[in-house]
């Protein structure tokens, strides 16, 4: 989602700069499994993940380019009378969206309240990633209390709970954005809460599978020339994304494997294979 909008809407420890964990490498067979689910809930399970593929999510499941993603599915509630019945038995199906100690999926509610209501929405972490992200961010997550080891949603809590600009600096680290961009978008906040004047901005846009732009997308300075670091960023994500539509037309659809075996293939298949995997 663009940064923007969000400003409308802790587990085990170790030292911020202790090695990372190994990854965990399970067999395919035990990623992502839906089979004891009853058919209505595994249809709903089948929705909810193909939803979150085809968001920018893709980023962060079938790649590190961002460490976390949100926003493929979305609630919101009245506080005063609140039915959570959505919520849970989404937070309950996230739970299979597992392979090893890879990922992590939960609902975000947002701390802000408007109109008497609440919104929330689907998160996704690839752990190792958002562990690489909170050492190398260290200067700002180390004051908060959030060391690389952290759990993702205790991280992004404290991010969501923090004042205004640490709260769209903390995002912008999380969602993978460029740190030049980040920087402008908190500047260009900061500066336009001290004047009440509105810093004139363009966006920069990688497109996914359901859109093409507004999704992974990020704040620059108007008249911005695509830096080497976005331009890296970029082609690296529409690599993915090519690779992704393949499998996706091969395994998707009527009497095809489904979205269990497209996860499998995306989490254990390197990405360059993905033109030979595609080919009949």
């Amino acid at each position: 989602m663009l940064l923007a909008l969000l400003l409308v809407i802790s587990g085990g420890w170790r030292a911020a700069g202790a090695a990372p964990r190994p990854e965990a490498k399970p067999p395919a067979a035990d990623c992502f499994s839906l089979d004891d689910l009853a058919p209505p809930e595994r249809a709903r399970a089948e929705a909810l993940f193909l939803a979150l593929l085809d968001s920018e999510a893709l980023y962060t499941v079938a790649c590190d380019l961002k460490p976390m993603s949100s926003g493929y599915v979305r609630f919101h509630f009245d506080v005063a009378q609140p039915d959570l019945t959505d919520i849970e038995t989404t937070r309950r199906l996230l739970k299979r969206f597992q392979c090893g100690d890879r990922f992590y999926a939960d609902v975000l509610v947002f701390a802000a309240v408007y109109d008497g209501k609440r919104q929330a929405e689907g998160v996704v972490f690839n752990r190792p990633a958002l562990e690489r992200t909170l050492r190398a961010h260290a200067s700002y997550f180390a004051p908060l209390g959030v060391t690389s080891n952290a759990h993702p949603m205790d991280a992004l809590k404290t991010v969501e709970q923090a004042a205004r600009a640490p709260r769209w600096r903390g995002y912008g680290y999380l969602f993978g954005y460029p740190d030049a961009a980040v920087d402008f978008f908190v500047a260009a906040g900061e500066s336009q809460d001290a004047t009440g004047e509105f810093v004139a901005r363009d966006f920069a846009h990688i497109p996914t599978y359901a859109r093409d732009t507004g999704a992974f997308t990020w704040a620059v300075p108007k008249g911005h020339e695509e830096t080497a670091e976005e331009k890296r960023l970029r082609a690296a994500a529409l690599s993915v994304l090519d690779d992704y539509r393949a499998r996706r037309a091969r395994l998707i659809g009527d009497g095809k494997p489904g979205v269990v075996a497209l996860l499998r293939e995306l989490t254990s298949q390197p990405a360059a294979r993905a033109k030979a995997a595609a080919s009949p």
